[in-house]
């Protein structure tokens, strides 16, 4: 094994902090965009379309 001691649980510390913090990204990103999605159907006018004429 390579390195010291305090290197390997440094190593070992950044490896979990990343996970965690790609994780935390993940789930801030699905709440934007679910956010975004009840923003912007709240946004849309309803269209009411003509009932279509028998030929």
């Amino acid at each position: 094994m390579k390195g010291t001691p305090r290197s390997v649980m440094m190593s070992a510390a950044s490896r979990a902090a990343g996970w965690w913090m790609g994780h935390a990204t993940n789930a801030m990103k699905q709440g934007q965009k679910a956010w975004i999605a009840a923003v912007a159907r709240a946004a849309e006018p309803d269209v009411k379309r003509k009932p279509r004429r028998k030929k």
